[in-house]
């Protein structure tokens, strides 16, 4: 069996998405070493299973990482790069976040071999009982250059997101952040709105999600206030027209087409 391209992994943040990079990373490598960062109780069970080899409790005892992953919630994101940053560890750095501007921003302020990285995964529940081994299996993982790791680490990187099942692809924060808001961030604030306007629950919705998406909306809010006036001008304006018009189906229609070119 082949090695990972990094054999000494660091993950700050093992919740679902840092815990499933763990479970995908030992499925395909068994021999990597995880350290784990995270102050949550059961970060000790991951220890106890074997999941994780040492638990450390801040961002500069991961010296001895080649990578270290970023999968805090949104909001501690540029925090961690600046305790990462401080503590001049040479590890390439990757973040998890589902928005990329305010990342790219604070690494591009810090001295990181840095990618930005979002991969695109629903996880279901939060925490490390959410993790699972095949979350990253056939779905892209984006990845926004820094402009300071190497192209040696950055095909390294690759290698490994292919190793956890996952697909990388490269873009840009500006587009990764406008590309999100149309198809994930301002679909999801219409559903919540609708729930809202019916007075309907939604009984998959935690304070951990909430503050998620919250983090979400507080740092793409200009491009998902583009998207929404996007659909809004795209939808029809009363009942009699919705009836009286192809407009929806038309709606449909394109959408369909555009999902086939895929």
């Amino acid at each position: 069996m082949d090695l990972s391209p990094f054999e000494r992994v660091g993950i700050i943040g093992l919740g679902a998405v840092g815990g499933s990079v763990a479970l995908a990373a030992k499925r395909r490598w068994p021999s990597v070493r995880i350290t784990a960062c995270d102050p949550a109780p059961i970060s000790h069970e991951a220890v106890a299973q074997g999941l994780v080899a040492a638990l450390v409790t801040t961002p500069a005892e991961l010296a001895a990482c080649d990578l270290i992953i970023i999968a805090t919630p949104i909001p501690a994101v540029p925090g961690v790069i600046g305790q990462v940053s401080h503590a001049s560890l040479g590890a390439l750095v990757v973040d998890a976040a589902s928005t990329k501007r305010i990342v790219m921003d604070a690494a591009g302020a810090s001295r990181l071999a840095f990618v930005g990285g979002h991969p695109v995964v629903a996880t279901n529940g939060v925490g490390l009982g959410a993790a699972r081994a095949d979350l990253f299996d056939g779905r892209p993982w984006l990845l926004v250059s820094s402009g300071r790791a190497d192209e040696a680490r950055e095909a390294m990187l690759a290698t490994f997101i292919v190793g956890l099942g996952a697909r990388p692809e490269w873009t840009d924060a500006v587009t990764h952040d406008r590309v999100m808001a149309h198809v994930s961030h301002a679909p999801h604030v219409v559903s919540v709105a609708l729930k809202a306007a019916t007075g309907v629950s939604s009984p998959e919705s935690t304070p951990e999600l909430t503050n998620d998406w919250d983090g979400i909306v507080e740092t793409n809010a200009d491009c998902i206030a583009d998207a929404l006036t996007a659909l809004a001008a795209k939808l029809p304006e009363s009942a009699e027209t919705l009836m009286g018009t192809p407009m929806v189906r038309d709606i449909f229609h394109r959408a369909a087409a555009l999902k086939a070119r895929k």
